[in-house]
């Protein structure tokens, strides 16, 4: 029997050994969609026009709003969306070679710019006069027009509250200035309004307007942004009846248990939950509009979910619960900002609770361009606080009117989030999908600019649609309810708490303390889909993200036949990271060829910037794995090239077009089906990246890169959009990028053992590494439901 509790090891790089610098590169050459004279020369006299009416606003604007600037937008061609086309668009804004003048995006390809005053507007006027000296940067424009503010109004303003915000120069005084401006407005308007600052670079205002003149007088405000109605946002359940009996958990007297933060309408103290709901707690709900079910079914599936369902799905500890009040009972309206602002407060008042569940959520759909304001606001929380929030993917009933899953909610595209998507753990006479398919109530990705959200799914219930007149039917996971019995409910809000409490567990077992890039490539790493699943991979991405986690301990410990392997690191901007001798097992070779199965995710802490519109995302990283012949001296053309050696005929094996593409019944039997992972993320800036291939799949061409014995290498690669690049220029920053990898080598046919093999590898690469050091399980004890009362 092969050993199946070995532990996943940690390494690390070997200082300057793999450490590389970026050599310079770039061509002087113009590109070939650079206009001729003719049509830069019309061009000019179009671009000359719109900056005459810029001219007139500067002229027609009061004193007191004098010093905010103009701001036009610049639309650019879809072939000049690299960092070489933007600047040379960037030279006919800036009078110095230190000034930027790129404040933000609000649609794709669509730039800000800040005019500062009427010499800037002559200066820039001067510039575009002058096409032939601006070739690049003329040719990259389709349009430069003032900007205008994005207005969508309800048709009945009464008691609607809309949603307001202001343009960000990124110029902290100026900001401060212009809100305070923007506030003497509203108030001699008598426009009542809340202030909330969602994150450091983005402010709202929620606004109950009484007339149309007062809301005329808003949206004419010179740095105005947007007015939109203001999302809600509640909790609900989908319940049917359930019986079982539970064993009361009890804390062991003396042993210290981690907490975790329920963010949710309250917890019931019912007899399971009682001596685990910390003694401290966060109310935002007056007591009239509270209903504890929804917190107590949530709190509860934390807690109990293997136990209720009878099932080993998390094989999780035990933890106590904090209360985080923040949602109240169905039917009470709720705005997005209170709600952020009750989130924060939350939060910051308890900075030892690091995994936060929130499972509620509105009916909107997140935008398909921009990321949501209230995505952002979860990741600045997040960044703020150092703590893990696992999001809700959110849940829609257009199955009922058989029609296509809603995109995923509003906040549901947080980038620091795991949000999690719901799977049928059972099918009922009436459900429609089969057990291990997306629930049909489960919303679907992507998020905006691709990105795979929702990042897992766990099992949170299955739903049939109306027939024969009846009503929709719904197939619940179990719960607790209100009054202690057990529930059925369904829900991605049922889904979500298996998944804290997988955080919880592993982030107990962890020795290191608490670290949320490796919690989430851990779980992301371990995930897959079911055998049965027979959906094709962009579909089930989109609906499952990237499957099912394992438990605490199949996500901690492997097999003789397989090994994971852990690197957590930094990567600056200016260098990357190049392992040679990387550990491939050298048994792992059949009729002269390598084969096995490699699993790789690479999860970054990206850059976030929420002014850049569908570029949210400021930084990225490029991961390549693969085999080269030997070392030699570097055939660079630069007199003393920055790194003096490289590798021979390098193979990448993580390129997708590189590896057939099986289909029908070939695709389904392949046992690797459940694993594999292959998607381009070239020029998309995804913040989690996962690849899973199995070597046997590589086409015919391709194949020379498997020809043993050869080297392996890993190489990392960084990368910074050219907003990131400019703000860094302006304030000294040294750009750098966190990331975690996780690489699992697996022998497929189970002959050899890689665990061992891949560990003398790595000692003799004098690669460093350990065991993850982990902490014995938290005990708890167990009592009779029937005894609950004594205590």
């Amino acid at each position: 029997m092969p050993d199946q509790n070995l532990p996943i090891k940690i390494f690390y790089k070997r200082g300057q050994y793999d450490q590389r610098a970026t050599e310079g590169m770039g061509s002087k050459q113009l590109p070939k969609w650079i206009q001729g004279p003719a049509e830069l020369a019309a061009k000019s006299e179009v671009f000359q026009q719109a900056l005459a009416e810029t001219a007139t606003d500067f002229a027609n604007r009061p004193m007191d709003k004098a010093f905010i600037p103009v701001v036009m937008k610049v639309a650019l061609r879809s072939q000049a969306l690299s960092k070489k086309p933007r600047a040379a668009v960037g030279e006919l804004f800036k009078r110095d070679k230190s000034e930027y003048n790129f404040i933000g995006s609000v649609q794709p390809s669509e730039l800000l710019v800040r005019v500062d005053s009427p010499q800037h507007l002559e200066f820039i006027t001067r510039n575009v006069a002058r096409p032939q000296d601006f070739q690049l940067g003329m040719s990259a424009i389709n349009e430069l027009a003032p900007f205008e503010p994005m207005i969508e109004l309800p048709q009945d303003l009464a008691g609607t509250v809309l949603k307001a915000k202001l343009i960000c120069f990124q110029q902290r005084h100026l900001d401060e200035r212009i809100e305070a401006s923007f506030e003497a407005t509203l108030r001699q308007q008598e426009v009542m309004f809340l202030k909330i600052k969602y994150t450091s670079e983005l402010t709202v205002y929620e606004l109950q307007p009484t007339t149309l003149d007062a809301l005329q007088a808003v949206q004419g405000f010179e740095a105005l942004l947007s007015i939109t109605p203001t999302p809600v946002y509640g909790v609900g359940l989908d319940e049917a009846d359930a019986a079982a009996e539970i064993s009361v958990k009890v804390p062991v007297p003396g042993q210290d248990y981690p907490t975790i933060g329920i963010l949710d309408s309250g917890i019931e103290p019912i007899d399971h939950l009682r001596e685990w709901i910390d003694p401290r707690s966060y109310v935002a709900v007056a007591p009239e509009d509270l209903d504890r079910s929804h917190g107590t079914s949530v709190a509860s599936i934390v807690l109990y979910g293997d136990e209720l369902q009878g099932k080993s799905w998390v094989g999780h500890g035990a933890y106590k619960l904090l209360d985080a009040t923040v949602f109240p009972r169905r039917g009470k309206a709720l705005t997005e900002g209170e709600l952020i602002n009750r989130i924060k407060e939350a939060i910051a008042r308890f900075p030892d609770v690091k995994i936060w569940n929130l499972s509620g959520g509105g009916e909107a759909s997140c935008p398909e361009q921009d990321f949501s304001d209230f995505g952002k606001a979860l990741d600045s929380i997040q960044d703020l606080n150092k703590v893990l929030i696992s999001k809700s993917a959110g849940n829609c009933r257009n199955f009922e009117q058989f029609l296509p899953k809603a995109r995923i909610a509003r906040a549901a595209d947080s980038v620091r989030s795991l949000v999690v998507a719901s799977m049928a753990h059972y099918q009922g006479p009436d459900d429609d999908v089969n057990e291990d398919w997306p629930s049909p109530f489960s919303r679907s990705g992507f998020g905006p600019n691709n990105l795979a959200k929702p990042d897992i799914a766990h099992y949170g219930g299955n739903s049939g649609a109306p027939r024969n007149g009846q009503k929709s039917s719904y197939t619940g996971v179990n719960a607790f309810s209100l009054a202690g019995g057990i529930v059925q409910l369904a829900g991605t809000s049922f889904s979500t708490p298996r998944i804290t409490a997988l955080l919880g567990g592993i982030n107990q077992r962890l020795a290191d303390g608490f670290d949320p890039l490796l919690l989430k490539t851990l779980v992301v790493h371990s995930a897959s889909y079911p055998p049965a699943l027979t959906l094709d991979p962009i579909t089930r991405l989109k609906e499952l993200g990237y499957g099912r986690p394992g438990s605490v301990e199949q996500i901690l410990h492997t097999n003789q036949h397989e090994i994971t392997i852990i690197l957590r690191d930094k990567l600056i901007r200016g260098g990357y990271l190049e392992m040679w001798d990387f550990p491939f097992p050298e048994e792992l070779i059949d009729n002269g060829h390598y084969y096995g199965e490699v699993i790789l995710t690479l999860v970054g802490a990206t850059r976030l910037d929420g002014t850049q519109g569908a570029e949210y995302c400021q930084s990225d990283l490029k991961v390549s794995l693969g085999t080269y012949d030997r070392i030699i001296p570097s055939t660079s053309k630069r007199k003393r090239p920055l790194n003096p050696y490289q590798k021979e005929n390098g193979h990448n094996l993580l390129l997708p077009d590189s590896y057939g593409k099986l289909k029908g019944s070939k695709y389904l039997s392949s046992p690797f089906t459940r694993e594999r992972q292959l998607r381009k993320y070239e020029g998309k800036y995804h913040p989690v990246k996962k690849f899973a291939i199995n070597l046997d799949e590589l086409l015919k061409s391709k194949k020379v890169g498997l020809i043993a014995p050869k080297k392996w290498f890993l190489k990392l690669e960084g990368l910074f959009a050219q907003a990131a690049e400019s703000a860094a220029a302006q304030t000294g920053e040294e750009l750098s990028q966190e990331f975690c990898i996780a690489i699992t080598i697996r022998d497929p046919r189970q002959q050899y053992d890689v665990y061992s093999s891949v560990t003398r590898h790595l000692t003799a690469s004098n690669f460093q590494h350990n065991n993850i050091q982990l902490r014995n399980q938290v005990p708890v004890q167990l009592r009779n439901e029937s005894d609950s009362g004594e205590a």
